[in-house]
C-alpha cells in the first residue's frame, strides 16, 4: 500500500501499457468507501481510452447474468449480444476488434457483487492476448470476497494481474480530498472533525461535508458516525412516495424503468442525489450501498411482503424463482426454481436454481433424487465435473443398492470416471468392481455393459490382468443392446486396453469411432473422454503429431457448440504439448483459453503445470511458483496422482532456481513410485542434472565431490536406463526416450568431468532434435559448446553449438539459458551472430590454394585478422602467413592492394 498519488500511478501506469500493447489487470481492492471507484473514475477521466464501466450491484442473486457487462456495453456503439449461446467467446471477440481499432479499459466496480456468468466472462477476458490493447480494472471490497475464493485464487495467478490495496487516507490526504471537495482549503478544525468521524473513509468523508458551507467550522451536532446512518441519511429526508419507490427499487436488485414509479416520487428521488438515470434510462441509486442499506432495513415481514409483489409481476423466470424465495414462499419459490433451472438454459445457472429447490424440499426423498439427477445431467452436459461428482455422491446415499442395483451400478460407475477428472485421485477400483457385482444378476442390461465397460477400464489402470478380455466382452454387450452411451464406454476402455498392448492402429480406431458417437449424441464430456485415447494411440515421427490430432478435435467440439468447460480440457492437453514441441505462441493461446474459463480441476491444474513449466524456462520464477502451488491445490493428494507429473514439473521449476536437493527429493520420489507416473522419463535426467550441478558446486567451493558421485554412482546402479511408462509405444516416444537417455549420459560424464563429454552431449543434442525436443537441445547444445570451448578442446564444434543453442533458446524466449549462451559467447570471445559469407575471390588468379583463397575471400569482405581467425578457426599468425604468401605470389604491396586486385579479376 501506498500514498494516494501512488494508487493513481499505478492505474495509469495500467492504462498506458495497455495503449501500447500490453494488456493486464488491476485489481483494486479496499474497504467500504476507501475511494476505489474514484481512484478508477479520475483515471480513466484522464486518459484517451475508451472506457467499458461495468458496475456490478448488491442482491445479486436477484440480479440477472451478465448484468454489469450489460450495463457497460449501453453507451457502446454496436456492442455484442451477450444474449448468445456462447457470451463468453462473443464478448471477447468483440473486445478484440474493438482494440484493434482503439485501446480500451474495462472497469468493473464492485467484483464482489459480481454473478457467476459475469465472473465466468472476466476470467476468461483477463486470460486473454497478452498483446491485446486492453486494461482491466476492477474493485473489491476487502472483507467480502469469499464467494470469489476460487475465482480469486485462479486469477491471482495469471501473468500479467497486479494487485492494489488502497488503505485509509491519513489526516493531510483528507485535508487534500476536503479541499478538492469544498472547492478551497477547509479549516483545520473541519478537518479534525471530519477525520475523527471518517477515519479517514473518503466515502464517509465526501457523505459527511456534501452540503456543508466552504467556511463551516465544525460538523453540525446532527450527522451520523457511521456509514450506514450517513448513506441513509438523504433518503430519510425525502417525501414518503419517494422513499416507498426507493425502497421498491431496492428490493427489486437492479435498475428500472420508469414506467411503472410515479414521476412525482421520480424526480424527487433523482432531485435529492438519491437516483440517478443510467444512459439506458434506467434509473438506480447514485451511491449503491444504499439499496443494499435499505434492503437490510426490511423487517422479515416487510421484506418477505415486498418480494411477494415484486414475485407476481416478474416476467423473467429467475427473476419470479428468486423473489418468491425471498418471499419465503417455499411452494413457489419451489415450482419457480424448477421452471426458471429450465430457462437457465444449463450450467452453473441452472445448477444453482436446482439446488435451491434441493434445499427446499429435502425432506422429500423422491422428489430429492429426481432433482439430483437433474443437477448430475446438467453437470454432464455443461462439464462441471465437480458438480456432477457431487450430485452422484448424494444419489448414492439415497439409492438402496440392494432394492436398486443397476442405478446404483451406474452411478458408482460413473463416479469411478468422474473422480480423477474432478482431482479426487485415481481410478477407484473398489467403485467399479461394486458397479460389476451389482449388475451381474442383470447381463444383458444397459447398466451391466456400463459397468463392465468401467471396471475393464479400472482395471487396465491397475494393471489387473484380464481387463483387455473384458473390454471386449463389454463392447460385445453393448453393441448387442444398442445402447450409445454403453458402446462409447466400452470403446474406450477398448482403446486402453489397445494401447497398453502397443496396437495403436485398432487404439486409435475404437477412440475415433467413440469420439464420433459422442459428438453425435452431444455427449461432449465422453467425447472429451475419447480424445484422450485417440492421442494415446497416436503414432508419429514427434508429438507435433499429437498437436495435430488435439487441433481437430479441439475445433470439431467448438463447431458442434461444445460448452467452454469442455473445449478448455482439450485446450489444456493442447498447450502441454505445443510446449513440448517448443510453439510456445500457440501454447500460451491454448493456456488463454484453460486459464480463463473454470475447466475441471484436472484440466486447470495441467494447465497450471503447463503454464509453470513455461514460465520456469522463460524466467519468470515467481509466476512459475504460484502455478505450480495451484496445480497442488485442485488436485486431492497431488503426490501420488499418476496421470499429472507432479514430481518432474517440481524438479524442474527446483533444479532451474539451484535448489538441488529438492529437485533430486522430487525426481527420486516419482522414480520410486509404481506405476510409474506421467512423464517418468524426465526424471532420470533431472535427477541426474541436480546431482551433477551439487558435484559441480563442490569443486566451485573447493571442495571434494566425491560424496555426491556416490549418490550418483548409486542412482546409476539402480537406474541404467531411463525410467518408461508401460504403454510407451510411439515412435516419438520412442524418441524421446532415446534422447532423455543420451541426456542422462551426458549429465552424468559432466558430473564425472569424464573427457569423453563432449561427444556426449552432442549426441544427445542430436537425439533432442531427432525428438524435436528444442527446449532440451538449446539446453544441449549450451553444455556442448561449454565443453568443447573448455581449454579449446574443438572450438569449431564449440562454435557450431553455442550458435545452434543461441538461435533455439531466442526462439523459445528461454532468457535464463539465454544469459548463459551470452555469457560463455562473451568469455570464449565467440560471436553469435555469423556475418553473411563472404563471396567466393582469388579464382582467377593463379597459384592460390583453396585456404589462401578462403583468406582473401574475408579480406575483400573487409575483414581483420581477428574476425578471420575466428571465421577459420585459425589463429592470427596463420592468416598472417597466408597473406604473405599471397602478397609474395601477386606481386601487391599489402593486403589493400591484393583485395582491390581480387576484385579487379572478380569484375573483369
Amino acid at each position: 500500500m501506498g500514498s494516494r498519488a501512488d494508487d493513481a500511478a499505478a492505474v495509469l501506469a495500467a492504462i498506458g501499457a495497455a495503449t501500447r500493447g500490453h494488456s493486464g489487470t488491476l485489481l483494486v481492492s479496499g474497504e467500504a468507501g476507501a475511494g476505489k471507484t474514484t481512484l478508477l473514475r479520475d483515471a480513466c477521466d484522464t486518459t484517451a481510452v475508451r472506457v467499458i464501466w461495468a458496475p456490478c450491484l448488491p442482491l445479486s442473486s436477484l440480479a440477472m447474468p451478465l448484468l454489469p457487462l450489460r450495463t457497460g456495453l449501453r453507451t457502446i456503439p454496436d456492442p455484442p449480444s451477450l444474449d448468445a449461446p456462447d457470451a463468453v467467446l462473443a464478448f471477447d471477440t468483440w473486445l478484440d476488434r474493438l482494440t484493434e481499432r482503439e485501446p480500451a479499459a474495462l472497469v468493473v466496480d464492485d467484483l464482489q457483487w459480481a454473478d457467476q456468468s459475469s465472473l465466468d466472462v472476466l476470467h476468461y477476458v483477463i486470460a486473454g492476448r497478452p498483446n491485446r490493447r486492453l486494461a482491466v480494472l476492477a474493485t473489491l471490497r476487502t472483507g467480502e470476497e469469499t464467494r470469489l475464493h476460487r475465482w480469486l485464487a485462479d486469477i491471482r495467478r495469471l501473468p500479467g494481474v497486479r494487485e492494489r490495496a488502497l488503505r485509509r487516507l491519513d489526516r493531510p490526504e483528507t485535508h487534500e480530498q476536503m479541499t478538492a471537495l469544498l472547492a478551497r482549503p477547509p479549516h483545520e478544525s473541519l478537518v479534525d472533525e471530519v477525520f475523527a468521524r471518517s477515519a479517514g473513509n473518503p466515502y464517509l468523508t465526501k457523505l459527511l461535508i456534501r452540503g456543508l458551507d466552504p467556511d463551516a467550522r465544525h460538523l453540525p451536532p446532527h450527522l451520523p458516525d457511521e456509514l450506514r446512518g450517513a448513506l441513509a441519511r438523504t433518503w430519510r429526508d425525502l417525501p414518503a412516495p419517494a422513499r416507498e419507490l426507493t425502497m421498491e427499487l431496492a428490493t427489486a436488485g437492479q435498475p428500472s424503468r420508469s414506467g411503472s414509479f410515479s414521476l412525482p416520487a421520480l424526480r424527487e428521488a433523482v432531485d435529492a442525489g438519491v437516483l440517478t438515470a443510467t444512459a439506458d434510462g434506467r434509473y438506480w441509486f447514485a451511491h449503491p450501498l444504499l439499496a443494499e442499506v435499505l434492503a437490510d432495513s426490511l423487517l422479515p415481514e416487510e421484506r418477505r411482503a415486498r418480494h411477494a409483489a415484486l414475485a407476481a409481476t416478474a416476467g423473467d423466470p429467475i427473476a419470479r424463482a428468486d423473489h418468491y424465495f425471498e418471499a419465503g414462499m417455499t411452494d413457489e419459490a419451489y415450482e419457480w426454481a424448477l421452471t426458471a433451472a429450465d430457462a437457465a438454459g444449463g450450467g452453473a445457472e441452472t445448477i444453482r436454481l436446482l439446488r435451491r429447490a434441493l434445499r427446499l424440499h429435502a425432506d422429500d426423498s423422491a422428489h430429492a433424487e429426481e432433482i439430483l439427477h437433474r443437477i448430475r445431467e446438467a453437470a454432464h452436459a455443461a462439464g462441471r465435473a465437480v458438480d456432477e461428482l457431487e450430485a452422484i455422491d448424494e444419489l448414492l446415499e439415497h439409492v438402496d443398492r440392494a432394492a436398486r442395483p443397476l442405478t446404483a451400478a451406474e452411478l458408482l460407475a460413473r463416479r469411478t470416471k468422474r473422480g480423477p477428472v474432478a482431482g479426487r485421485g485415481l481410478i477407484v477400483l473398489a467403485d467399479a468392481a461394486e458397479a460389476e457385482r451389482l449388475s451381474a444378476a442383470h447381463p444383458r442390461s444397459r447398466e451391466h455393459a456400463l459397468a463392465l465397460a468401467t471396471a475393464a477400464y479400472a482395471r487396465l489402470w491397475h494393471a489387473v490382468d484380464g481387463a483387455a478380455d473384458r473390454a471386449d466382452e463389454a463392447l460385445r454387450l453393448a453393441r448387442a443392446g444398442g445402447w450409445p452411451d454403453a458402446i462409447t464406454e466400452a470403446l474406450v476402455a477398448v482403446s486402453h486396453a489397445r494401447a497398453v498392448e502397443g496396437d495403436l492402429v485398432a487404439g486409435a480406431a475404437a477412440a475415433r469411432e467413440a469420439f464420433a458417437l459422442a459428438m453425435s449424441r452431444g455427449d461432449f464430456a465422453r467425447a472429451v473422454e475419447a480424445t484422450y485415447w485417440i492421442v494415446n494411440n497416436t503414432d508419429g515421427p514427434s508429438f507435433r503429431a499429437v498437436v495435430d490430432v488435439l487441433r481437430e478435435c479441439r475445433q470439431l467440439l467448438e463447431r458442434a457448440g461444445a460448452p467452454h468447460a469442455q473445449v478448455s480440457e482439450v485446450c489444456s492437453l493442447e498447450a502441454q504439448h505445443l510446449l513440448i514441441v517448443g510453439d510456445w505462441r500457440g501454447c500460451v493461446e491454448r493456456l488463454r483459453v484453460t486459464l480463463g474459463a473454470r475447466p475441471s480441476p484436472l484440466a486447470d491444474a495441467r494447465g497450471r503445470h503447463t503454464a509453470a513449466l513455461l514460465a520456469c524456462r522463460q524466467g519468470r520464477a515467481a509466476e512459475a511458483e504460484a502455478h505450480a502451488r495451484r496445480a497442488e491445490e485442485l488436485i486431492a493428494d497431488s503426490a501420488g496422482f499418476l496421470p499429472f507429473p507432479f514430481d518432474a514439473v517440481r524438479a524442474e521449476l527446483a533444479v532451474t532456481v539451484g535448489d538441488t536437493e529438492r529437485a533430486l527429493t522430487y525426481a527420486l520420489h516419482g522414480l520410486e513410485m509404481a506405476p510409474p507416473p506421467l512423464d517418468v522419463d524426465l526424471l532420470l535426467p533431472l535427477a541426474v542434472r541436480a546431482l551433477a550441478d551439487r558435484a559441480q558446486a563442490c569443486r566451485d567451493g573447493g571442495a571434494d565431490p566425491a560424496a555426491e558421485l556416490d549418490r550418483l554412482r548409486d542412482l546409476r546402479e539402480r537406474c541404467p536406463a531411463v525410467v518408461v511408462d508401460r504403454g510407451a509405444s510411439a515412435q516419438f516416444e520412442a524418441r524421446r526416450i532415446a534422447a532423455m537417455q543420451d541426456l542422462t549420459e551426458a549429465e552424468t560424464l559432466r558430473a564425472r568431468r569424464d573427457p569423453g563429454e563432449p561427444a556426449a552431449w552432442h549426441r544427445a543434442a542430436e537425439a533432442c532434435r531427432t525428438a524435436i525436443a528444442p527446449w532440451d537441445e538449446a539446453y544441449c547444445r549450451w553444455r556442448e559448446a561449454q565443453t568443447s570451448l573448455r581449454g579449446r578442446v574443438d572450438r569449431r564444434r564449440g562454435t557450431a553449438a553455442l550458435r545452434r543453442a543461441h538461435e533455439l533458446a531466442l526462439d523459445l524466449g528461454a532468457a535464463p539459458l539465454l544469459a548463459s549462451i551470452d555469457l560463455l559467447a562473451r568469455n570464449a570471445h565467440v560471436p553469435l551472430t555469423v556475418a553473411a559469407e563472404p563471396a567466393a575471390a582469388g579464382d582467377t588468379i593463379p597459384g592460390l590454394t583453396a585456404r589462401e583463397r578462403e583468406v582473401l575471400s574475408h579480406l575483400v569482405a573487409g575483414r581483420t585478422y581477428a574476425e578471420i581467425a575466428r571465421a577459420l578457426v585459425l589463429s592470427e599468425k596463420t592468416v598472417s602467413v597466408h597473406v604473405s604468401n599471397m602478397l609474395r605470389k601477386t606481386g601487391t604491396a599489402g593486403r589493400a592492394e591484393l583485395a582491390e586486385l581480387a576484385q579487379r579479376q572478380e569484375n573483369s
